[in-house]
């Protein structure tokens, strides 16, 4: 190794190397931070040669962290916790209706956020909307996300919870589809396998002879569309969709609420107060349906 031993280690090749102990492994790093192996590789190396010691030793089945390696690793978490406080700390500062506030959101209310995004940017230009849709949860207790909407029953009580709305499933095809026995289930994968939705076992379920799985219940509208099978969806998709019809069953069907939840450090930030009162009001008037409505009544301003 070169002699780096009285140079300071670099924030960046720490947070590379943070990501490697999370993700246990260079490839995983290169994921998560979506950059290359490579440049892991070569950081990775770097820190190596600043500290002046062995961090991880490769095998032909992935790298185990050295003594050393643990021990830098046990330091970066909590600096990287550290750091989340203090993002955390600043946010609960911030009083104005300016600058960035980060949203991620299920992908069926996704029509609704962004007219209702659409509206506040036009309206203060000075809010930038960072806007993530997953069907996989957010992290809250990271500070880089200020609010989530998530359609649960089962909200987490650690959270700041606001009830948007309630929903029921329906079993959705396309219109003009005739009923058969040999077409296809479509559901999500197993990683959804714990949601009301996909517990469901009515007769019309068990009488697909085969299932297609997606990650997100528009991906199962857009197979439901095109004829591809029939499957549950949130009745609002189906009632404004021209292409897609219910099937009436005689089973009782899967229902859901929509949160809106966030950090308990955020209750005083003013663009989380001010968004969390206008997504309530949005709803309340536009009740049941979360789809963009064809008429609604306007918008009050967002101060």
């Amino acid at each position: 190794m070169r002699n780096c031993k009285n140079a300071d280690p670099l924030w960046n090749d720490l947070k590379i190397y943070h990501a490697v102990v999370n993700e246990g492994s260079l490839s995983g790093a290169s994921r998560r931070l979506s950059i290359s192996h490579s440049t892991v590789c070569r950081r990775i190396s770097r820190l190596e040669d600043i500290v002046g010691v062995p961090l991880i030793r490769r095998r032909p089945n992935g790298i185990i962290f050295t003594k050393d390696g643990q021990q830098l690793g046990a330091f970066v978490k909590e600096m990287d916790d550290r750091a989340n406080d203090i993002l955390f700390w600043i946010k609960q500062k911030k009083e104005d209706l300016a600058g960035a506030l980060s949203l991620s959101c299920c992908d069926i209310s996704l029509a609704s956020v962004s007219e209702i995004v659409g509206d506040l940017s036009a309206s203060h230009p000075d809010v930038q909307f960072d806007i993530k849709v997953s069907a996989m949860n957010a992290d809250l207790r990271l500070a880089s996300t200020d609010l989530a909407i998530r359609a649960t029953n089962s909200p987490d009580e650690s959270l700041v919870g606001v009830k948007l709305s309630h929903f029921q499933f329906q079993v959705a095809k396309r219109v003009g589809l005739e009923n058969d026995a040999n077409t296809n289930w479509i559901c999500l994968n197993d990683s959804f396998a714990h949601l009301p939705a996909e517990r469901w076992l009515g007769q019309k379920r068990l009488q697909c002879q085969t299932s297609i799985s997606v990650d997100s219940y528009m991906s199962a509208a857009a197979l439901i569309r095109s004829g591809t099978g029939i499957g549950l969806l949130p009745e609002f998709v189906v009632e404004n969709d021209p292409f897609l019809e219910v099937i009436n069953v005689d089973a009782p069907l899967p229902t859901w609420n929509l949160w809106l939840v966030y950090h308990r450090s955020q209750i005083n930030n003013g663009l989380v107060k001010a968004f969390t009162h206008h997504l309530k009001q949005y709803w309340s008037s536009n009740a049941p349906l979360l789809a963009i409505p064809k008429t609604r009544s306007p918008l009050t301003n967002f101060s």
